[in-house]
């Protein structure tokens, strides 16, 4: 029989953290954190928990659910769980080994959507598995130090961690070689045309896959949409010509392919919280 009623060996480590005033505000601190080897019929169910889960399975098999999404848990693999909402997990070994931390943050939140875009969790095999255990491992260790530096120092651990996993997601897409060569053609038909009125079909006439496919294979890559980098890259060619240049900024609109002055400086305020001649001044 394990120690307590989630049925883990003795050899379980379990350690639970008050967050302070202090750590609130920082990217991310955590509220517990462990490592546990369960037994068969260890179960964990809960309709909300006010914290994001690491769990990292080090040997054997476990089982998630959350929402309509059931998923097998294996060695390596790395899975970050919003646990606002329903979700259980249980072992499906003899033995189910892993490590695991709740956080949160006021990045929290964002990351879990970086990693999961589409709110569909899945779990991502870790491939510099040696490197990420340790990392976490030692992060566990110092979940209870409460100085200054100790609360930095965690929260920027856990974004390291954070990091590999998402590193990891992306590395798991297939044919990442060919997946950012076309991105990077798209990106440079940008950078050439972003003057002119162009579509998504016109950035996509070159790459050999739908452009709905491509669409998310951008957005999973770079964050935002092809749409949308296209409106960055032309608030940022914008604001080459305000601060090096004395063009107007009807004319500055013309040459950064906006519909017309009213359109540019809705998306600069958009963008930047500023009008263009705003900018301007506050840039001089």
């Amino acid at each position: 029989m394990g120690k307590y009623k989630e049925k883990i060996l003795d050899t379980s480590v379990w350690i639970t953290a008050t967050p302070t005033e202090l750590a609130k505000t920082l990217p991310f601190y955590i509220t517990e954190a462990g490592y546990f080897i369960a037994e068969k019929d260890y179960k964990v169910q809960r309709e909300t928990h006010d914290s994001f889960l690491i769990l990292y399975t080090i040997h054997g098999q476990g089982f998630l659910q959350t929402g309509h999404t059931e998923l097998l848990l294996q060695q390596e693999d790395a899975i970050l769980i919003d646990c606002h909402s329903p979700h259980k997990y249980y072992s499906l070994s003899d033995e189910w080994e892993f490590l695991w931390i709740h956080f949160d943050g006021i990045s929290a939140k964002t990351m879990f959507h970086i990693l999961y875009p589409t709110d569909t969790i899945c779990p991502v095999h870790i491939n510099q598995s040696y490197k990420f255990e340790y990392n976490i491992k030692d992060l566990i260790s110092k979940t209870n130090n409460y100085n200054i530096t100790d609360h930095i120092d965690i929260s920027s651990k856990l974004h390291y961690l954070i990091n590999i996993i998402c590193s990891s997601a992306l590395e798991c897409i297939s044919d990442l070689k060919t997946s950012n060569n076309d991105i990077r053609i798209v990106l440079d038909f940008i950078e050439n045309n972003y003057a002119r009125q162009i579509t998504i079909e016109d950035m996509t006439q070159d790459i050999p896959i739908s452009k709905y496919h491509f669409i998310r294979l951008f957005r999973r890559i770079m964050g935002i949409t092809p749409y949308q980098y296209l409106t960055n890259y032309r608030i940022n060619m914008s604001k080459k010509y305000l601060h090096s240049t004395n063009k107007t900024v009807a004319e500055i609109s013309e040459l950064c392919g906006f519909l017309d002055t009213s359109n540019f400086i809705t998306h600069f305020k958009k963008h930047t919280g500023q009008r263009p001649l705003q900018y301007r001044h506050d840039f001089l």
